[in-house]
């Protein structure tokens, strides 16, 4: 799975590189409706300059934002480190032998925040993909944007979306629904 993501973010870094034929000021974002909204590129400025005066947490912080438990299963492995500049934070949690979630947790603010902000989150939002075996689109979640990458065989979903005006979140599920991980993100009290 981290193959697809690193070349998911290769991918999307040359979409973002070769993307020079929008109109100074404004940044597309596909719709779940497959229309296309503009957003101001004025508002994204904002955004990232309010991110870049807030202090990153540290890897206490971080780690008090995994909960212990998720979807009624406990934590069975848990990650806390602080590279490139930003905290991040990783938990595991084991429904069944088959099904198992990931919480991952980057921190958007400082300088090196707001890069993740700008390649991680920014950088994917609009895409929107689909063949045989699975799609990616950007959806409407509790009022914000989320990206979706889900396999249709139901063997991976996973959920991207900004938390707490801070943080980058992964919600990953093998052997569950797209509807669960947007149900459990929903249930997330990150703060």
């Amino acid at each position: 799975m981290k193959h697809l993501i690193f070349h998911l973010s290769v991918s999307l870094s040359i979409l973002i590189a070769c993307n020079n034929h929008k109109s100074r000021g404004e940044i597309t974002v596909a719709r779940e409706d497959g229309k296309a909204a503009v957003q101001s590129e004025e508002a994204i400025q904002k955004v990232k300059e309010e991110l870049q005066r807030l202090s990153p947490y540290t890897l206490d912080q971080m780690r008090a934002l995994l909960p212990e438990e998720l979807a009624g299963a406990k934590r069975s492995r848990l990650s806390v480190n602080g590279a490139m500049g930003t905290a991040y934070a990783e938990g595991e949690y084991e429904i069944n032998d088959s099904t198992k979630l990931e919480l991952k947790l980057l921190d958007c603010a400082g300088p090196a925040g707001v890069g993740i902000y700008n390649t991680q989150y920014l950088g994917i939002l609009g895409l929107q993909s689909e063949n045989d075996n699975e799609y990616i689109k950007t959806v409407d979640l509790d009022g914000s944007k989320a990206i979706e990458q889900v396999q249709k065989d139901g063997s991976h979903a996973i959920l991207m979306y900004i938390a707490a005006g801070r943080l980058f979140v992964t919600l990953e599920g093998k052997n569950t629904s797209i509807d669960l991980l947007k149900k459990i993100s929903g249930n997330l009290h990150l703060k």
